[in-house]
């Protein structure tokens, strides 16, 4: 029989849940509902203390007016005021005393024992509020002649032309009121007292509270806030439940009850409820234990089993027979046996990895603790294995560079070990699902190469500028070859030729440029900025083709010009346009060693000016046309590749693009493009 028929009561087990949500439930529903009476009780009988302390309050006030009647020729009769005063508190159950305080802050009288003072001093607290107030003041705790702490009530003297006298004090008898509390407070268990706007007692159910500062009390902190309502709060360390409510002249009153009185109901019905749960859960448990033989112990013996595959040690074998069963059991045991030897084998693996890696690694936990590091760790670093783990970052200061932040990624820093020497470590920090780990690289070598690497650059640079020098002034020199011979003919034909100043002047122009081509590529970039000037493209390219006429005519090459009626200056370095188109014309000349015929185009956008060469040369292929302005790339045996490249460098320093496209056999065409901007010079 399988386990599950034979073990369904183990799933009884499945009741205690609920049972324990539906008796919290029960429990919390009727914690609710008396709560909820209780506030009610709690808000009606603060609204009874309220109303009632404020109509003795009204009272008092009254009896004091009626105290301080003044005869018709207003002037002031102590003895019949006395007298009053004594009448007032015989029949006033809240007056304990009534004594009046002329201008001078001096008592004349105390009802209802000593009528005649002799103008005893006595600095009361609210005399200056009371002088100005022309009503009436209820004060907070006060001490009185006799440095008692008593509340009182007080109220002007005037006389009909309002004219002060002094102030008429009553003392308020704080046992009265600590009754009023007592009569609302003490059938329930429960407390109430009353504050002054400094959180001092002024009454309470408990005498002892008197005069107590209860301002850090929770309850008293939103009386002085000048709240009301209800909460449930500690009261001096006891849950309770608290109604709160503002009074007259800031007093607070706060009445409530300790939960455990509160709530004695409820905590009854849950002792019941529990009872009643144990006994019938105790007949569950019985009925399992009969079976739960053939599920427990096999079960322990699997945790057991669980436990060390966790702590990554070698689990002892189970036993044969638990092998065997034909049962979930069984299933479950043989799953579990073969997981153990998937996570041998896989623990294997990722050890063979982390020790296989040729850089150093090391494993942080969340709370900054080394959980691994491997052989190569302790290569650079030192120390055994042991020795690392467990080892907190603040215990390293020397490993600055380690960090919990996953997101610094790759740094690099330098590192002194031991003997002092130093090393250029790359840092890798990345985060993994048990914290943070760093992988950590030597890369001293590496810079040290990278350094010779630096200075076999440079000194290919300079054979870079060397074949640039050459390939730039090539061009000049041709033209300065050509010039030279023709200018030598012409003197030994005819000195007094008119070619001869002309061929004087190209030669000149060539030397010039020559010269600021080797400032050029001398200086680098520290060279002088050639001056922006406006250049007209038609004149430009007319000067550059006047220079190569010697060597059209040589190769039998004609030039075709078709330039647009009115072609706009642009901004530009004539110098080095003329190095471009120089460039250009020479490509297109030794593109056609028999002759041919160069086309020279110049047209003009809205935006833009263009200037396009067209020579009828074998073309260039769709391969090697997508590599003509990399540096050094040539098709022809004899070039540098150099050529292209600048022309480029140099039609971008002035915003605009250069252009080659061709079809196979019918030549190569460039187009120059110039940006017509709104800072351009027109003619």
């Amino acid at each position: 029989m399988k386990m599950t028929r034979k073990f369904l009561l183990v799933f009884v087990l499945i009741l205690i849940l609920p049972t324990v949500a539906i008796h919290q439930g029960i429990i919390r529903y009727s914690e609710r509902v008396m709560q909820k009476n209780i506030i009610e009780n709690n808000e009606i009988m603060a609204e009874l203390i309220v109303n009632r302390v404020n109509s003795e309050m009204n009272d008092v006030v009254s009896q004091l007016q009626l105290v301080a009647g003044l005869s018709d020729q207003h002037e002031l009769n102590l003895p019949a005021m006395y007298a009053r005063a004594k009448q007032a508190i015989s029949k006033s159950t809240i007056i304990q005393s009534i004594y009046f305080l002329d201008t001078d802050r001096n008592m004349k009288f105390e009802a209802p024992f000593r009528p005649n003072l002799q103008d005893t001093p006595y600095d009361y607290a609210k005399f200056d509020h009371v002088k100005w107030s022309y009503t009436y003041v209820v004060s907070g705790l006060v001490s009185n002649v006799r440095t008692e702490k008593t509340a009182t009530v007080a109220i002007p003297v005037f006389y009909d032309d309002r004219k002060f006298l002094g102030v008429l004090v009553a003392e308020l008898s704080r046992n009265f009121l600590s009754n009023i509390l007592r009569s609302t407070s003490e059938t329930r268990e429960g407390f109430s007292f009353i504050t002054d706007s400094e959180g001092k007692v002024i009454a309470s159910t408990r005498d002892q509270d008197w005069n107590l500062d209860f301002s850090e009390e929770p309850i008293v902190r939103l009386l002085m806030k000048g709240d009301s309502g209800s909460v449930q709060e500690d009261y001096r360390g006891t849950p309770s439940v608290m109604t709160y409510q503002t009074m007259r002249e800031n007093w607070g009153l706060a009445l409530g009850v300790p939960e455990k009185f509160a709530f004695t109901s409820v905590q009854t019905l849950s002792k019941a409820l529990t009872y009643s749960y144990l006994g019938f859960f105790a007949l569950i448990i019985c009925l399992i234990l009969v079976g739960g033989r053939q599920i427990l112990v096999p079960i322990l013996k699997l945790t057991k089993f669980a436990q060390r595959i966790q702590s990554q040690k070698a689990p002892s074998p189970l036993p044969e027979p638990m092998m065997k069963r034909k049962d979930e059991i069984g299933e479950l045991i043989r799953s579990l046996q073969d997981m153990n030897d998937r996570v041998a084998r896989s623990h294997r693996f990722l050890q063979d990895i982390v020790e296989g890696i040729p850089y150093a690694l090391i494993t942080l936990n969340e709370a900054g603790e080394v959980t691994r590091v491997n052989r190569k760790w302790v290569d650079l670093f030192g120390l055994s294995e042991e020795e690392w783990e467990a080892k907190r970052l603040k215990e390293l200061p020397k490993y600055g560079f380690l960090t919990m932040d996953a997101s610094s990624g790759d740094k690099e820093v330098t590192w002194a070990d031991e003997d002092g020497v130093s090393r250029i470590l790359k840092v890798v920090t990345a985060a993994f699902s048990e914290g943070v780990l760093a992988v950590v690289q030597d890369i001293s070598q590496i810079r040290m190469l990278e350094s010779h690497v630096k200075q076999s650059e440079q000194l290919a640079l300079i054979g870079q500028i060397t074949t640039g020098i050459a390939h730039e002034l090539k061009n000049p020199l041709a033209v300065l070859s050509s010039s030279s011979e023709l200018l030598r003919e012409e003197i030994e034909l005819n000195p007094d030729s008119e070619w001869v100043p002309t061929l004087v002047q190209d030669i000149d122009s060539e030397i010039a440029r020559m010269t600021s081509i080797v400032n050029e590529f001398l200086t680098l970039a520290k060279t002088k900025k050639e001056a922006t000037v406006p250049v007209h493209l038609d004149q430009l390219l007319n000067r550059v083709l006047h220079l190569l006429r010697i060597k059209f005519n040589e190769l039998g090459i004609t030039v075709e010009r078709n330039f647009a009626e009115h072609v706009p200056t642009i901004p530009g370095k004539t110098n080095k346009l003329i190095q471009v188109f120089l460039n250009l014309l020479v490509n297109s000349m030794e593109a056609m060693p028999h002759g041919g015929t160069i086309d020279i185009r110049i047209g003009v956008l809205p935006h833009e000016v263009w200037v396009e060469i067209a020579d009828e040369g074998e073309g260039i292929s769709e391969e090697h046309l997508q590599w003509l302005f990399n540096p050094f790339f040539s098709t022809k045996e004899t070039g540098n590749g150099l050529g292209l490249s600048i022309a480029q460098d140099i039609m971008k320093e002035h915003g605009g693009s250069l252009e080659m496209n061709n079809a196979r056999n019918k030549g190569t065409a460039v187009k120059c493009r110039f940006s017509l901007r709104m800072e351009e010079v027109n003619e």
